[in-house]
């Protein structure tokens, strides 16, 4: 399926997107640094099986502007929210890699009722005071990338990310990143109520990510009402690019069971 990219105009600045298919959408968020192109294997191929696949560059990434009155991450939701109505999309599944999942958890959250399901990706829902979260600005510059995955040549095969421009995204991107970061805390949206989540919540983590380790993926599992857990072995903290043909057929797997197909 060809992935097309189209922008929007939302107070006065430029939101882009990535999009293939037609049917169920599903919006993924991309991690801090990241832009919607890190799924391009599920725009690639989740659109083949009925399913609208969104991957927003949000706010102050990729070819999305800074916007002026967003300056963390509880308050790109509701840009995104704006987003999904100028694109009259009502109720729709949504997931996250890190960052993005965050966002994911807390789009949910706010207005459980515009979302049939979860699909996040190795990011914070609770606080683990004994379990530290690496922010991944912190990683030295040389193993940058060895920080992130647990196979650094299988990584080089298999990312979306291969041009110079790509490369000039990404460096916006951790700049962003920053930003939103302040003071280099990893926090939670202080309204997060993970009880109102009680959609189908699919959690994919990889058993050695070093950034937001397993158990934050076990402990949720545990704590959302209506959650599973994949964890796939050597895989680190990017599993939709690392391992994804695992993460497509685990997502199609999750809709078929879920009957989440047609909403």
């Amino acid at each position: 399926m060809q992935v097309t990219d189209d922008s929007v105009t939302l107070r006065g600045y430029t939101l882009h997107w990535y999009e293939a298919g037609a049917g169920t959408p599903l919006i993924l968020l991309h991690g801090g640094g990241g832009t919607g192109r890190a799924f391009l294997a599920q725009l690639t191929h989740l659109s083949d099986r009925g399913i609208r696949v969104l991957a927003p560059d949000m706010p102050g990434f990729g070819k999305s502007d800074m916007f002026e009155s967003v300056w963390r991450i509880p308050q790109i939701g509701p840009v995104l929210f704006e987003w999904m109505d100028a694109l009259d999309i009502g109720k729709s599944l949504v997931g996250g890699n890190s960052m993005g999942g965050r966002v994911a958890l807390s789009m949910a959250s706010h207005h459980p009722e515009r979302f049939a399901g979860l699909i996040i990706l190795d990011s914070v829902g609770l606080d683990l005071p004994d379990v530290p979260v690496v922010n991944p600005l912190t990683l030295p510059q040389p193993g940058y990338t060895a920080g992130l995955v647990y196979d650094t040549d299988r990584y080089k095969k298999q990312t979306p990310y291969r041009t110079l421009d790509d490369a000039r995204e990404l460096n916006r991107g951790r700049t962003t990143f920053a930003q939103y970061m302040d003071d280099g805390e990893i926090r939670l949206d202080p309204d997060l109520d993970l009880d109102r989540l009680t959609m189908p919540v699919l959690l994919i983590w990889g058993r050695e990510d070093r950034i937001v380790p397993l158990p934050y993926g076990q402990a949720l599992d545990r704590e959302l009402p209506d959650s599973e857990l994949l964890i796939i072995d050597q895989c680190g903290h990017l599993p939709h690019i690392e391992e994804s043909e695992m993460v497509n057929r685990a997502i199609v797997d999750f809709l078929e069971r879920r009957q989440l197909f047609r909403l």
